[in-house]
């Protein structure tokens, strides 16, 4: 199994940054040597040019982990431990030099979101603003990085028209404001929008400033033009050594001049004389003449050659490009790549590069096992996790789950959290009390029920919210049950699980910190958006879920492990610096490399050209450049791209490959290849089923079948051989969100029984009077749908408990009461008439020969209905059916087209079989008489009541034969029909229970569509 290194983001890994600590550690010596890297280079430049005062020497780089590859170069290079310099990131140094403190990005956006609402009097949420939030903070970091004025950028129209003397700007400036206006003058809906914000960007922009600088706080760009703009700053090193740069804002700029003025500056440039004077080199090459590269001709040291470091572009290399129809399927690859050419054995020499690190996952379940080391340096999307599910569910428990009398919890919601697999870290019970009301299907269960008897971690749980003064605790009850999961899961070795719930933790309790949840918008809270109390930030629980799913989404989990060992595993921003000899970079597409660059901004980008802020041009350029130096010294390259069209993917490989393929023709020969999945699709034949000694044994241990066993076969057999011989049930969804046509029939059929039970409790005989009452009555359907409900869905013991119906519940429930209302007003037009029976069992025992050899068992079911009517002057007992289905639009001609398996569908010969089954059984039963009295001399006549039909003129129910040109045979006495119908059940059971006949599957290949077993079946 290979080491996987996750870990909580530590400063330093080998190094300790102060004068007084000894920084590189002994055990490196055993890490494989490079020659050839850039960081290899600089540290032999280095200790030459300083290799007696290191420890007054600070070296800065763009991001912290070059400097744990640079110490490990530095360790090689002189063979034995020695006084480290000071490592530093140029965002460390300026916050070094400022008293003011760059708070989380949530606290930024709050603060702009309060001054936003504050000047323009705006009622917009705090979730809808977030992202403009953001994107205002990156507008006004990069105003303040490029030391733009923002008064001269934030001109409104009106002074615009009536400005005389622009000398104050630019011509550059003056002709992309003067576009900027030209188009702000053509007054649509969206510029006059757009015009509203950009007039208050100024004031935003001032007003925020101060209310920061009140409290000490900053966002970076702000801290670093304050730094600048000092006039005396106390640099404390001798020497600061910048290292590895690209594209400078110009606050860097003035820092690396005034260091440098200051003779306390070098520079160290990595890039490729190949590619130095296009895109991905321009920004170095602009600063090459004011920054001289310490690495040049004139100032290397000695045993250092310019064309050994700047040359190797061109060198050869094995480069493969490699098209996917997924990006699952290039993860998948990423395992057969590293067994090959000894890249496992190269260990930090090989890097597994994502453009779309959202393939993470993947990717690391795709690794050989034979892999002892691993280094994951991007983060983990925190979405992507099983704590950022947990955290959901804990928000719909309370917010959702918990009913307005504050005394249920609904099980589809406890559900999400007693079936999650942090439940078993809370609480040993959860397993227990999540099948207990799953068994009993206590859909409302109270809370005594859900803490009543366990242990104290479910009580909190399930512990209903109190507000203080509108206020709720939701943050803080969130984090106290993370709290006891990560104590509970110290001594599991599971690094992504406890840095997950760390990262989870450490964003509730920070957002806890900030602000507050709450749950009743008073006149106070409508005009204001911080406590005054407190100083939060306010926040209402439907903003709250808006909210934290946006930070959610935004915030990865950090692994942070020893660089210095093992195959790395990274983004594309985590090469800076890094030279590899084995590349493989993944998702290789336009869109993904670069990646969705746009002009997201609200200033133009004809204004941000104009004043030289960072625009897209800038963007491209930079990862042109990441492209080019993460391959420009690797001797094995290998890029994949996706050239699916579908999914939302264009299949366009990036522009940087392309550009790689021209720029190598006829220098390097580049391998084109294709991944395929590797499978075939065999064709699927559905495969007979042969009545061997076993399955002959489950038919004679059968003592009853139902019609619908019957129906079953007639469909198919092998339907029939699944469900009933196997006895593979479909599992039944227990949902009650979601009411299928299966439950939405039961609801309505125990709706029906509740009314006659109670319209015959006294007296069978149902009047017309007593039905017209029932419809009269405004409450009475409501109350019997409300115990139906209860009963059938909700599974509810409590009698008074009223269902808390959501949108489809409720739909469902109104259109059963449509039902009930046809059915009362049918039934009200026959009346009077008696009820016999409802909802009852009625079984028969059937006997048939099979070659020579009887059988017996029951036949027979439940009866929705037994009514006794009078019917043009005759006395008719109906055998009831309820259908709520769609109705009949073609009817058997006779008995034999019920048997017909091809009538199933066009005629629903199985409802016939059913139906007039029942009326047989009831009337010639041996134990009917027990439950309707003696029939055998009354006519009983077997009835489809189809609900939809219920409401049309002169509707009869009683089943009739379509017997040509328009005309109908009622069947109003089964006795004419039984004898026929009887024979052919029992050659029916015969044909089922005949061990010469096998189970085949149904020639109607359409039933296949929607049958449970139809991916079992077929061999």
């Amino acid at each position: 199994m290979h080491k996987v290194v996750f870990h909580r983001r530590l400063p330093y890994i080998f190094l300790l940054a102060t004068k007084h600590s000894l920084a590189i550690m002994s055990h490196l010596s055993d890490i494989h040597k490079s020659d050839t890297s850039f960081l290899h280079f600089v540290a032999k430049d280095v200790l030459a040019k300083h290799g007696q005062s290191l420890d007054k020497v600070a070296i800065v780089f763009p991001n912290k982990r070059a400097s744990i590859f640079f110490n490990r170069e530095l360790f090689q290079e002189v063979g034995h431990a020695l006084w480290s310099p000071k490592y530093i990131t140029i965002s460390e140094l300026f916050r070094e030099h400022s008293e003011l403190l760059v708070p989380d990005p949530i606290t930024l956006v709050f603060q702009v979101y309060n001054v936003f609402c504050d000047i323009t009097g705006s009622d917009e949420t705090l979730d809808h603003f977030y992202s403009w939030g953001q994107l205002m903070l990156s507008d006004f970091d990069d105003i303040d990085k490029n030391e733009v004025d923002p008064d001269k950028l934030f001109i409104d129209l009106q002074a615009w028209e009536e400005m005389n003397d622009f000398s104050f700007l630019t011509e550059t400036q003056r002709q992309s404001l003067e576009v900027f206006f030209h188009t702000m003058m053509q007054d649509s809906l969206l510029q006059r929008r757009f015009k509203n914000i950009w007039e208050h960007l100024g004031s935003i922009y001032h007003e925020l400033h101060q209310r920061l600088k009140k409290q000490g706080l900053a966002y970076e760009g702000m801290l670093y033009r304050e730094v600048i703009e000092q006039k005396y700053i106390d640099f404390q090193y001798e020497t600061y050594i910048f290292v590895g740069f690209n594209l400078l804002q110009k606050v860097e700029q003035d820092l690396f001049r005034r260091l440098k003025m200051e003779g306390k500056a070098e520079f160290y440039w990595d890039y490729d004389v190949n590619y130095i004077n296009e895109d991905a080199g321009k920004y170095i090459k602009q600063y090459l003449d004011m920054f001289p590269n310490q690495l040049n001709k004139s100032l290397a040291s000695i045993g250092i050659n310019s064309t050994e470091v700047f040359d190797n572009m061109k060198t050869h290399k094995v480069v493969s490009l490699i098209s996917a129809p997924t990006e699952e399927i290039q993860a998948r690859y990423v395992g057969q790549w590293l067994a090959n050419n000894g890249r496992i054995d190269d260990g930090n020499r090989t890097a597994v590069v994502m453009a779309d690190e959202n393939l993470l996952p993947s990717v690391i379940h795709s690794l050989p096992c034979n892999i002892k080391n691993v280094n994951v340096t991007t983060g983990f999307p925190l979405n992507a996790s099983e704590v950022s599910v947990w955290v959901d569910a804990l928000i719909a428990l309370q917010l959702k789950g918990l009913t307005s009398d504050r005394k249920h919890f609904q099980l589809q919601y406890i559900n999400r959290v007693l079936l999650h697999p942090y439940a078993q870290y809370l609480s040993d019970d959860c397993k227990t009390l999540a099948s207990q009301l799953n068994g009993n299907h206590r859909y409302y269960p109270t809370i005594k029920e859900l803490t009543d008897g366990y242990d104290e971690n479910l009580s909190l749980l399930f512990q209903p919210l109190e507000e203080r003064n509108g206020i709720l605790p939701l943050m803080s009850w969130m984090t106290d049950l993370l709290k006891i999961i990560g104590q509970n899961t110290r001594s599991i070795n599971d690094p992504l699980l406890h840095q997950s719930i760390f990262s989870m933790y450490t964003l509730l309790n920070r957002l806890d910190e900030i602000m507050s949840v709450y749950i009743h918008k008073s006149d106070s809270q409508t005009h204001r958006h911080v406590d005054e109390k407190n100083g939060k930030q306010l926040v209402s629980v439907y903003v709250l879920q808006r909210l934290m799913s946006q930070l959610i989404q935004s915030t990865a989990i950090p692994f942070h492990g020893e660089p210095a060992i093992g195959i790395q595993v990274m983004g594309v921003l985590e090469t800076r610096n890094l030279d590899f000899d084995h590349v493989i970079l993944l998702s290789c597409n336009e869109g993904k490399l670069p990646k969705n660059i746009n002009d997201a901004s609200f200033i133009p980008h004809s204004i941000r050209v104009g004043y030289g802020l960072t625009t897209v041009e800038n963007k491209v350029a930079i990862f042109a450049y990441y492209f080019q130096s993460l391959i420009q010294r690797a001797q094995d390259v290998t890029l994949l791209y996706n050239n699916a069209t579908d999914d939302g993917q264009k299949g366009e490989m990036s522009r940087f490959m392309l550009k790689l393929m021209v720029d190598s023709y006829g220098s390097q020969h580049i391998g084109r290849y294709t991944l395929t999945a590797g499978q075939n699709q065999s064709p699927r034949q559905c495969m007979a089923k042969h009545k061997t000694p076993e399955v002959m044994n489950v038919l004679h241990a059968m003592k009853s079948i139902s019609p619908s066993a019957l129906d079953k076969y007639m469909r198919c057999p092998l339907k029939f051989y699944y469900h009933v011989i196997c006895q593979l049930q479909e599992q039944e969804e227990d949902n009650i969100d979601e009411i299928d046509n299966t439950m939405f029939g039961d609801l309505f059929h125990h709706s029906a029984e509740l009314i006659y039970r109670q319209f015959s409790e006294q007296q069978p005989t149902i009047t017309k009077e007593k039905i017209q009452a029932a419809l009269k009555d405004a409450g009475f359907l409501d109350h019997i749908i409300d115990q139906a409900f209860r009963d059938i869905l909700f599974h509810a013991k409590e009698n008074q408990f009223i269902p808390q119906y959501n949108g489809l519940q409720m739909l469902n429930k109104n259109v059963i009461k449509l039902y009930l209302q046809r059915l009362l007003r049918l039934d009200a037009a026959c009346a009077p008439f008696d009820i016999l029976a409802l909802e009852e069992n009625f079984y028969d025992k059937v006997s048939f020969d099979v070659n020579g050899q009887q059988y017996s068992l029951h036949i027979g079911g439940k009866v929705d209905r037994i009514d006794r009517i009078n019917q043009g002057g005759k006395w008719v007992v109906r055998i009831v059916d309820y259908k709520t289905g769609k109705p009949l639009t073609s009817l058997p001609a006779c008995v034999k087209d019920i048997f017909n398996t091809d009538n199933i569908e066009n005629k629903h010969s199985t409802y016939y079989l059913q139906s007039m089954l029942y009326a047989g059984v009831v009337k010639y039963g041996v134990n009917s008489y027990k439950k309707v009295g003696k029939m055998t001399q009354q006519a009983v006549a077997p009835a489809l009541l189809f609900i939809r039909q219920a409401s049309a003129e002169n509707y009869n129910p009683i089943l009739t034969f379509s017997i040509g040109r328009g005309q109908r045979e009622i069947i109003d006495d089964i006795s004419v029909m039984w004898p026929e119908f009887s024979d052919l059940v029992k050659q029916l059971l015969a044909e089922i229970f005949n061990p010469l006949i096998d189970f085949t599957p149904t020639s109607h290949t359409k039933r296949c569509d929607n049958c449970p077993y139809s991916l079992i079946c077929h061999e």
